[in-house]
C-alpha cells in the first residue's frame, strides 16, 4: 500500500515512521525542514499538572476530544524510540526557561532531567561568557523571587561566535566537554543542582556530567534549539535508515481524485509537476504559520492543497478581533475539522476523501501556544492517523 506523507515537522515524520514500520511504502513531500528545530526540545502535551484530566474542560471543537488517549500514547511511544526522552505523560513536570521563569512540560531530554524544579533543592546557574540569550544573574534572581535557592556565575569560555550553535561545536571538540564538566564541578557547593544553557548534544552532555561531581542539567534557550536540532535530525536519520522516500523542496499543489478517493498527488518538484500515485495520503503541512493555510488580499483563508474546509470561518473579519491584548484570536486556531479517523470533514460532518488523513498543525481548534499542546497533538494525531490506515489496509 502506498502513502504519501505531506510535511517533514514532528507529526509527518513520526506518522512516516510507523507505517513504514508496519510495512507500508512510504514518500515524504516536503518544502523545507519542519518545526522541530524551533521548538525547545521538549515534548508539550498540555499546560496542566495532569495533562489528561484537564481534556474533559476543553472546548468541543479541542482536537484532544478526537484523539484518544492510547492514540497519544502510542504516538509519545514511536517518537520515543527514537529519542529517547524522560517524564511522563499523566504528570507535567516544571523546568526553568533562559529568563528563570518557570515552564510546564512533558517529556524532555535526559539531560533536562536534573532541572525538574524543586523547592527543596539548589540551583547553580552557570552562564558562558560572549554567549547571547542567557543571562545567569536574571534567572537566578527570578527564581529566587519564585521561592527557590538559586545562584549565577559566569565562565570564560571560548567560542567562534556568540550563538548557541558556536557553542555546540566548540564543546563537541576533544576534552572540552571533559573540561567544561571538572570546571562546573569545582564551582558547585554541596548539594547544588548545576544549569547550564542548552547548547550542546545529548552525548556531548554525558561527557559533562561525566566529568563533573554535581548533576547537571541544560536550560532551553529561544531558537534555533539545539535539542530540538537533535529531535529533528534523528527522525531524519531514521527516516534515511527506513529506506522512507524523501521529496525535499517539493511543493504539494493538488490532488488527483475519484468519487470522494484520492489518487494522486499533484508535486511541484525541480521544475515540473509531478503525480504521485497514492493509496492514502497523511496531510501534516502544518497550519498557517508552515504555508498550508494562506490568508489572501480579500481577507480568506484557504487550504493551499486540497481546498479543503477550514473552521471556524474563513472570513478575516471572523479570525481577527480588535481586541489583541484579550482573548486568543482565533485565527491561530483555525483549521480543519477532523472525524474521530483524523479525516478532515465538511460542512456536513462527512470525510471530503474517504482516504485522506490529517494530522498535526492543519487540525483546527486549539490554541497550541497558549496551551502547551502542539507536540502532543502531532503525535497524538499522527498516531491516530496511522492506525486508521492500517485498519483501512486490513
Amino acid at each position: 500500500m502506498r502513502t504519501v506523507v505531506i510535511g517533514s515537522g514532528i507529526a509527518g515524520l513520526t506518522a512516516a515512521i510507523m507505517l513504514k514500520e508496519a510495512g507500508q511504502d512510504v514518500t515524504i513531500i516536503t518544502k523545507g525542514f519542519g518545526g522541530l528545530q524551533l521548538g525547545q526540545g521538549t515534548i508539550d502535551i498540555f499546560d496542566a499538572p495532569m495533562p489528561l484530566k484537564a481534556f474533559d474542560a476543553l472546548p468541543a471543537e479541542h482536537p484532544y476530544h478526537k484523539i484518544s488517549a492510547d492514540s497519544l500514547r502510542e504516538g509519545l511511544a514511536a517518537f520515543n524510540k527514537v529519542v529517547p526522552l524522560e517524564g511522563n505523560l499523566e504528570e507535567s513536570t516544571m523546568i526553568t526557561t533562559a529568563l528563570g521563569a518557570l515552564r510546564r512540560t512533558g517529556l524532555y531530554p535526559p539531560s533536562f532531567a536534573a532541572g525538574a524544579m524543586d523547592k527543596s533543592a539548589k540551583y547553580l546557574l552557570v552562564g558562558f561568557s560572549g554567549l547571547k540569550d542567557f543571562y545567569p544573574k536574571l534567572a537566578a534572581e527570578n527564581l529566587t523571587d519564585q521561592g527557590y535557592e538559586a545562584r549565577a556565575e559566569v565562565l570564560n569560555l571560548s567560542a567562534a561566535g556568540d550563538t548557541a550553535l558556536a557553542y555546540s561545536r566548540s564543546l563537541a571538540e576533544p576534552g572540552a566537554a571533559e573540561e567544561l564538566g571538572a570546571r562546573l564541578g569545582k564551582l558547585a557547593r554541596e548539594g547544588e543542582r548545576v544549569g547550564i544553557p542548552a547548547v550542546v548534544r545529548e552525548d556531548v552532555w554525558a561527557r559533562i556530567q561525566g566529568a563533573c561531581s554535581a548533576p547537571v542539567f541544560q536550560i532551553p534557550l529561544p531558537p534555533p534549539s539545539i535539542p530540538g536540532l537533535e529531535m529533528n535530525e534523528r527522525l531524519r536519520q531514521d527516516t534515511e535508515d527506513r529506506r522512507i522516500r524523501l521529496w525535499l523542496n517539493a511543493e504539494a499543489l493538488g490532488v488527483d481524485a475519484a468519487d470522494g478517493v484520492v489518487t494522486g498527488i499533484q508535486v511541484k518538484v525541480a521544475g515540473a509537476v509531478k503525480h504521485v500515485k497514492a493509496d492514502a495520503v497523511v496531510y501534516a503541512a502544518g497550519g498557517l504559520d508552515s504555508g498550508a493555510f494562506v490568508l489572501d488580499s480579500y481577507g480568506t483563508l484557504s487550504d493551499t492543497v486540497f481546498d479543503l474546509p477550514i473552521f471556524p470561518s474563513t472570513k478575516y473579519e471572523d479570525l481577527v478581533t480588535g481586541d489583541y491584548w484579550g482573548a486568543p484570536q482565533p485565527l491561530f486556531a483555525a483549521g480543519l475539522k477532523v472525524d474521530s479517523d483524523m479525516r478532515p470533514v465538511g460542512q456536513d460532518d462527512r470525510p471530503v476523501y474517504s482516504n485522506l488523513y490529517a494530522a498535526g498543525g492543519v487540525i483546527g481548534g486549539a490554541h497550541r501556544h497558549e496551551e502547551k499542546s502542539g507536540e502532543g497533538i502531532a503525535l497524538g494525531s499522527a498516531a491516530q492517523a496511522v492506525a486508521a490506515i492500517l485498519r483501512r489496509k486490513a
